[in-house]
Order: structure tokens, then sequence, then C-alpha cells
């Protein structure tokens, strides 16, 4: 099921996106999902919205493109990371993945993964600022007053920085983030970066990779786990920053 996304605004740009969405919608509810591909990734082009990745990861699962469905998957999760439909839909592809990677994480990353995938960009850029709003009022309080309120000054000084910290890892996951996903059948990994070089392993649609280094055409990336190899810069896509018309 697609979700219904409702745009008002005065602008034209957004306006377009809006119709382009529609056309998406409509064209996904009559099975024509090339067509919805193609609508959907128009509008991505002027929007960043989770409902139109989500749908557009919907429209490329049922076109058979598992790699370009988690991608979108993955920035719909980003934008809105408690919508339980876009974290069940992204679990679910992952099962028709070829390459099946198990890794166990320790508590304490989960912990942390979670922590930082619970907030939005919006929520977190809003705490960080109320806390650091609130470290600077106790901080002049005690400046003026000269009150035993340092206590509490520090207590809400390391909440800012704790939020901070959360404000700075999202931003980092969408401007630098080196998360990316493979979106061809197949993808030969070598030794070097070239095809002269020895073959290690062929990674298949839907492996999710982080790149490591780029050099001409290709890619140093690393699967989790560890195993890696140099790729063709074709093979896959970056998840992030999202994608704009800019």
């Amino acid at each position: 099921m697609v979700s219904i996304l409702i745009i008002l605004t005065a602008l034209n740009s957004n306006i377009t996106a809006a119709d382009l969405y529609n056309e998406g919608n409509r064209a996904y509810e009559k099975g024509d999902y090339k067509t919805a591909v193609e609508k959907y990734e128009e509008a991505a082009l002027r929007i960043r919205n989770s409902d139109l990745y989500y749908n557009l990861g919907n429209s490329y699962f049922k076109a058979g493109n598992i790699g370009k469905a988690i991608v979108n998957y993955r920035r719909a999760y980003f934008l809105n990371p408690r919508d339980g439909d876009i974290k069940h839909n992204l679990a679910f592809v992952r099962r028709y993945r070829v390459d099946k990677i198990n890794i166990i994480e320790s508590p304490i990353t989960k912990f942390f993964s979670a922590l930082f995938h619970f907030l939005t960009i919006t929520e977190a850029q809003n705490l960080a600022a109320f806390s650091f709003f609130l470290t600077a009022v106790l901080v002049s309080l005690f400046l003026i007053m000269r009150k035993k309120i340092y206590g509490y000054a520090a207590m809400v000084t390391v909440i800012s920085f704790f939020f901070f910290l959360i404000n700075w890892q999202i931003w980092r996951r969408e401007s630098i983030s080196s998360d990316a996903v493979v979106v061809v059948p197949e993808v030969t990994a070598f030794s070097g970066p070239g095809d002269e070089y020895k073959e290690i392993l062929v990674i298949h649609d839907g492996a999710e990779v982080k790149i490591r280094e780029i050099r001409n055409n290709y890619a140093l990336v690393q699967l989790p786990g560890g195993i890696g190899g140099w790729v063709d810069l074709n093979g896959f896509e970056k998840i992030f920053p999202l994608p704009t018309s800019d």
C-alpha cells in the first residue's frame, strides 16, 4: 500500500512535486511500477519526504530492483526513523538479498545505534537548541545571583553536549556518510582499482556497503564483517546526501 501525501505550498516547484507524486500514486495503484518509479524519482529531485521515499522503495521492490528499494527505504528511515511501516518494509526487502551476512552487535552498539536513529533531523536540532538555551540561562543566573546552581548548570551542559553529539551524528550521516547499496544484479570486487586486478568476490543486488576510498572509476567498498574490494562506481548508489535538483 502506498502512503498518501498532501503537500500544501505556494512554491511552484513543490506544487509540481505534488503533481508528480500523485501521478506516481496513480501509476502504482494501476500496477505500472515503472511509471511510478519515474514520477517519484522526478518528485524526489524537488522535495524531501519520507512518504515519497517509502513509496519509491515500494515501487522499486515491485519492479524487482532490491538495491534501489533498500536505498529509498533507508532514506525514508533517515527522515522518519520511528515509522513502523518503513522499518518493516526495509527488514522485509533485506530478506530477498542474495548475500546473507549476519553481524552480531554488542548491546552497547545496539543501544547507541537505536539512540542515533530515534530522532528526526528537526527533533535533534530543536533539542540541541533548547539545551544550549537552557544552559545559557542557568549560567547567566549563576553569574548574576551567585547562587549555588552550578550543579544544575553542569548537568544541563552535559545534556546539551549530549544532544549536540546526536545532532552532529545525524548531520554527519547525511553530509559525509559512506553508506551505499549495490543497485545492479551483481558487481565484481577486485584487489585493486581496475578490472586488471585479481577478482576477490562478487557482490549482489541489495548488499549494503561502506565506501572507504574512491580512485578513478572505482571505489574501495567494505561489507559488514570487513570483507570487500574495489568495485566500479556504477555498481552502487550512495544513500547520503539525499538527491536534489541543485
